[in-house]
């Protein structure tokens, strides 16, 4: 009975050791911490991050990072932060990721690590269409789009070369280049002009060899002279049709500029000692542009690309060209594990044309 009761007691001791060990120990999957999610950084900046009517976050670098971290299968939290603030917390690594208009420079850079640019967000001018006939337009800005200075080079040429041929012809020709030397140089200036002109009366004639040669020359040169002045005076009427008061850098110093307070607009308008207006912030400076308080804004281009879309519908132009260059990325803490994975999926992302499409529905097709 005592051997029976051992052999039994031999055979269930080791499955009941099992049993317990099953109950007391999790399955491997349970042992595997669940990776805590990846707090995010929000900087508040259109049209990369801005809270919509709901009160929900969207926007460029939203979009983007919603669709970077559902490739990646990562959780995540957004927290809102300031732009003062958001390098350092990426720096003793209260937050793994941030967003929002955030640029790489030298300073920010000894703080966090960033991907690859998404897009280029370089100061830009806003300014209105000119509802004025383009004509008009074309000829109040005459004194600075050089067709001034060049009509006076080119009756400089003129009466150069009619100086030249009255001294050559007023011997051999004085019929037609001869007399007092007022009138001799007189009617070599109308003979210079009929021939720069194409019109060629035939009324003045050279007929010395010297006097040929030069009027063979003028031809030539005339040609080069007029078809260059035509295109000045057609750019001009061009620009004055599609443009406004102000079209570029020179144009801002001698009218009413607006920029927001404490930007990189106002420090960039400083230092060119170009005086500005302070607003709170690049909306309010464009409606003040639209009622007539300033000509033109200086933002950044996305962000004037954004409003004008948005709020400002055709009030509002935003000149293609940008006053200094400057891009914007995602950045992470140092060691954050899937700092590279980010980067590398952000790129494959911004490639497709789905960004392309998203893109374009925040800044229209003129969008950086």
């Amino acid at each position: 009975m005592h051997t029976c009761l051992r052999r039994l007691a031999a055979l269930l001791l080791p499955a009941a050791l099992a049993l317990l060990c099953s109950l007391v120990t999790p399955p491997a999957a349970a042992q595997q911490a669940t990776p805590p999610a990846i707090r995010v950084g929000v900087v508040a900046m259109p049209p990369f991050a801005y809270p919509d009517r709901q009160g929900k976050l969207t926007g460029l670098g939203i979009e983007l990072w919603t669709r970077v971290a559902a490739r990646l299968r990562l959780d995540y939290t957004l927290i809102p932060i300031s732009h003062a603030d958001i390098f350092n917390a990426l720096a003793d690594g209260r937050i793994d990721v941030g967003l929002g208009g955030l640029v790489a420079d030298p300073k920010n850079m000894k703080l966090a690590h960033f991907t690859q640019p998404y897009m280029r967000a370089g100061l830009a001018i806003a300014t209105r269409p000119d509802d004025r006939p383009g004509i008009l337009i074309a000829l109040a800005r005459m004194d600075t789009s050089g067709v001034f200075a060049f009509l006076g080079l080119m009756i400089l040429c003129m009466a150069g070369i009619a100086v030249l041929i009255w001294w050559l012809e007023r011997h051999h020709n004085p019929d037609h280049f001869g007399g007092r030397s007022v009138e001799g140089i007189g009617r070599s200036f109308w003979w210079s002009a009929v021939t720069m002109t194409q019109v060629g009366y035939g009324d003045l004639v050279p007929r010395s060899l010297g006097g040929r040669a030069i009027a063979l020359i003028w031809m030539l040169v005339s040609l080069v002279l007029v078809s260059v002045f035509t295109g000045i005076v057609t750019a001009a009427l061009t620009v004055g049709q599609t443009e406004g008061r102000v079209r570029n850098t020179a144009d801002l110093r001698g009218v009413a500029i607006g920029t927001s307070r404490d930007s990189e607009g106002a420090a960039w308008l400083a230092a060119q000692g170009i005086g500005f207006t302070a607003y709170e912030d690049d909306r309010a400076a464009l409606a003040a542009m639209v009622t007539g308080e300033v000509q033109a804004v200086v933002g950044l281009g996305p962000e004037l690309r954004f409003f004008a879309r948005r709020e400002f519908d055709q009030a509002v132009t935003v000149l293609p060209h940008s006053l200094s260059q400057r891009w914007v990325s995602f950045a992470y803490r140092p060691g954050l594990d899937v700092g590279h994975q980010i980067d590398r999926t952000m790129v494959e992302t911004i490639e497709s044309e789905e960004w392309e499409r998203i893109r374009t529905g925040f800044l229209g097709d003129n969008g950086d």
